[in-house]
């Protein structure tokens, strides 16, 4: 194990459990915790040591970590790891977090939680995914009765319309000022990600409401109305992406651009300063429009989000709950 020159290893004293020898590793990370969030602890009390305090995370299945408070001699247990801010709190007040330990970890998946915590409903459960370097997400687990997959859930509007030749009144008419309906829009409350890669899963559609027929992805739009230089020239495309309230943002790397198209543009683009807010136009005749450099990944953002907005659960490693049917292929 790496450390930095501001992280400590810290070892429990190896402690004997249900006829076991165990042991865990904590590592002391740069943390300034809200006040609000050491209400959420487990356990608190005091505690004559910060080994004491270590070893009484050992013997609660669900700590993965804890603040010490050598002046108070105070101990707090939590069953969720706060991400380091690389902020210095006060000297006599240390944080760590759970880095190794032979019985227990933090679930990278919703597939850890239903075989290492017999976790069976669907719900918004907290995850530590390696793409995230470990960083705890918000995440929806769904189907976890049979093959669990991860959902972002979405608090704001996100749409996509998809104009096209089908909403033409006169047939290969440029610039018309009405169209025939349905707009084919898609509404997504919930989007499809890989927790490997923070991809989002654009063309899945579970969690959706739509109008009419669409085939649009997540973060792209269609407009079939009239060729980009023409103007004036209604334009039918819209495309919002907004992740407030997730905790996530679209990788600022991304680069938005024209997918296909005759005489296409991207028009109107506005990404807000936190990068959780984005959004466009196209234009074209017909044009497509999202993102040009690869996927849409997500990313850690500084938004807070409360250790109450969803259920953590830890990894007890000694007792798979459940074995995964076979996915058999004929």
């Amino acid at each position: 194990m790496t450390l930095t020159s501001q992280e400590i290893l810290h070892r429990a004293s190896p402690q004997k459990i249900d006829g076991k020898t165990n042991e865990m590793y904590l590592r002391q990370i740069k943390k300034t915790i809200d006040r609000d969030e050491t209400k959420f602890s487990v356990w608190s009390g005091t505690s004559s040591s910060l080994a004491d305090c270590s070893v009484m995370c050992l013997h609660k299945s669900n700590c993965v970590s804890l603040l010490y408070d050598f002046t108070e001699a105070s101990c707090k247990l939590f069953d969720v790891i706060y991400n380091a801010d690389g902020s210095v709190g006060a000297e006599d007040v240390v944080y760590y977090t759970l880095e190794s330990s032979n019985n227990r970890r933090v679930p990278e998946s919703c597939q850890d939680l239903v075989i290492f915590s017999g976790a069976k409903t669907d719900g918004e459960y907290w995850i530590y995914p390696k793409a995230t370097n470990g960083q705890r997400i918000k995440i929806y687990c769904h189907d976890m009765q049979f093959i669990p997959s991860e959902y972002i859930t979405l608090r704001n509007t996100n749409y996509f319309i998809q104009h096209d030749q089908s909403n033409w009144q006169l047939k290969y008419i440029q610039c018309q000022s009405t169209i025939k309906p349905p707009l084919k829009t898609v509404h997504f409350s919930k989007v499809k990600i890989n927790i490997q890669n923070m991809e989002i899963d654009g063309n899945d559609y579970q969690f959706t409401s739509l109008t009419g027929s669409p085939t649009v992805e997540y973060g792209q739009s269609t407009d079939c109305n009239g060729e980009s230089f023409r103007n004036p020239c209604p334009r039918f495309s819209e495309a919002v992406i907004d992740t407030r309230g997730t905790g996530l943002i679209v990788d600022p790397t991304i680069t938005w651009g024209v997918i296909s198209g005759w005489w296409a543009k991207i028009e109107n683009i506005n990404r807000s300063t936190d990068g959780a807010q984005i959004s466009f136009i196209c234009t074209g005749w017909c044009g497509e429009c999202g993102p040009t450099s690869g996927p849409i990944i997500l990313q850690p953002s500084k938004e807070y989000i409360s250790a109450t907005d969803a259920k953590a659960l830890v990894c007890d490693l000694d007792s798979p709950a459940l074995i995964l049917p076979a996915i058999i292929i004929p």
